[in-house]
């Protein structure tokens, strides 16, 4: 059985990379009514997702014990956070493989690779090699130490980087593909972002991504379920994401939409919680923190309920080969 299953069995986590004591309490990514700009964004993500108890956090409440830390598509009437994780990663590389086929020897981008599912799922299913480009070291580490357990560490690496800078000059034309998970929401200046990720993508390559967004017509205000515990800018909606692919010189190829699939994951989230509070306060993660993710994860699912206000799914985008309009 998996670690952080419903059952939740005992945990063993990896090395440890903040100063602060695994044991000790937190009481952190607390956003309420904020969202911040381009400029602070990056270090609100850091506190968010790459302390040693957030890593944890994330990898029982999204991850269900694994490594595909993100939304999910539910296949089966008995699928959890992990499984249906774990669909759509296996979703988006079908998706990126039907617009251009991933061979071995190629290198895809893995832009905000957290830890490392998109990135081991692309290494053993193409034979391709991954870079990942992620702001938290802590997160890379996990990710590079699976990595060496699924002997696929000579096909990944992990960068530090932030998404709200420029890429590496360097970078220019060197990605075969581009796969992004859940990121963009994150990112100060989206369009920006995408010229970049056009600059740095061959011609002819792939860019497939996902993002929880709000839906198209949505108030910002109706995301707060949402915004209060992430460290946003503004959400994106399909509509606006689709302009921003065009504005930035990509062809857009589709949107797959998958909203109906949150509210469920919603509500799996708050079980993960139910089933493992005792183990995640015995790792220093506080009773008044996961209370404050079940209040807004409970806004968040009843609001998706009652006025579907998020929207969640896969782009497609390919940068134009040579010679082609």
């Amino acid at each position: 059985q998996t670690r952080w299953a419903r059952t939740p069995p005992r945990f063993q986590h990896t090395r440890q990379t903040h100063t602060r004591s695994t044991h000790e309490p937190i009481n952190m990514a607390d956003f309420v009514n904020k969202q911040f700009t381009k400029e602070e964004v990056a270090d609100k993500v850091l506190e968010q997702y790459d302390e040693e108890q957030t890593r944890i956090f994330y990898q029982c409440v999204m991850g269900g014990g694994g490594h595909d830390i993100h939304f999910g598509i539910y296949k089966n009437p008995e699928d959890g956070v992990k499984e249906s994780s774990a669909a759509t990663t296996d979703w988006m590389m079908t998706q990126m493989d039907w617009a251009n086929p991933v061979k071995a020897g190629q290198h895809v981008l893995d832009l905000g690779s957290g830890h490392g599912g998109g990135s081991h799922a692309m290494a053993q299913r193409f034979g391709c090699k991954v870079t990942g480009y992620n702001i938290g070291p802590g997160q890379n580490a996990l990710n590079m130490e699976r990595c060496k357990e699924l002997g696929i560490d000579h096909l990944v690496d992990a960068e530090v980087g932030n998404i709200n800078d420029p890429l590496p000059a360097e970078w220019t034309g060197k990605f075969d593909a581009i796969w992004s998970c859940e990121v963009l929401c994150h990112a100060g200046d989206k369009l920006a972002l995408f010229t970049e990720l056009m600059r740095v993508l061959k011609p002819g390559g792939v860019f497939v991504f996902s993002d929880i967004m709000g839906a198209d017509g949505a108030d910002e205000k109706a995301l707060k379920g949402f915004t209060d515990r992430n460290a946003t800018t503004f959400m994106g909606r399909p509509s606006m994401y689709i302009d921003f692919v065009k504005q930035a010189g990509f062809k857009y190829v589709t949107w797959w939409d998958g909203s109906h699939h949150l509210e469920r994951y919603f509500r799996d989230m708050l079980s993960q919680i139910k089933n493992n509070r005792p183990e995640m306060n015995s790792k220093g993660i506080t009773d008044p923190y996961l209370d404050n993710w079940v209040s807004s994860l409970t806004e968040r699912a009843d609001i998706q309920r009652d006025k579907g206000v998020f929207a969640w799914g896969v782009f497609v985008a390919r940068k134009p080969a040579v010679g082609e309009l």
